[in-house]
């Protein structure tokens, strides 16, 4: 009898050895689907952070009529960089869903200045077209401002004249 229950409190204790063993490789096996599932939360929470930023740069380059000063800004931005006088003539945005705002506008500098202006506008964050781009040489030559009539201190004015297109628009 001894033997007995030697064997059924052995069995026993084998049996809740399994269970419990059972048990904890369950455990195991959720805590490991749980780290996966922490991993892939992460990596999203990556992703999402990314896709934010992108996002930000994205909507950037694109328009809405109280962002039109941005654009002029940077106009005049580019203006600085390159050394040109920049004068907008007319902005024209109509209400018209399929309607983009024109852009008319004047720089006056150096041919290689204007061609600077020219390279820096395709250049800025902004679907543009540009519908109209004509150079004008205004002066055969302008005295430098110490007077001298040298003609390597001649330097020709040149104004040239933008039409563009703002497709970055939204209405």
């Amino acid at each position: 009898m001894i033997i007995f229950l030697a064997a059924a409190s052995w069995f026993y204790m084998f049996s809740k050895i399994y269970s419990e063993k059972k048990s904890i490789l369950e455990l195991k096996k959720i805590i490991l689907q749980n780290d996966k599932k922490n991993n892939e939360e992460k990596s999203l929470v990556r992703l999402l952070d990314g896709i934010k930023n992108e996002k930000g740069l994205i909507e950037s380059v694109f328009l809405k009529e109280t962002d039109l000063i941005r654009l002029i800004k940077g106009l005049e931005s580019i203006g600085e960089s390159s050394g040109v006088l920049l004068k907008i003539s007319s902005i024209s945005t109509e209400k018209n869903a399929t309607a983009k705002p024109t852009l008319s506008f004047s720089v006056k500098g150096t041919f290689e200045q204007l061609f600077q202006y020219l390279y820096f506008l395709e250049n800025l964050p902004y679907l543009i077209r540009i519908d109209k781009v004509s150079f004008q040489n205004e002066e055969d030559g302008k005295k430098s401002a110490t007077g001298n009539d040298k003609k390597s201190n001649l330097t020709p004015l040149w104004q040239a004249l933008f039409s563009i297109q703002l497709e970055s628009y939204e209405n």
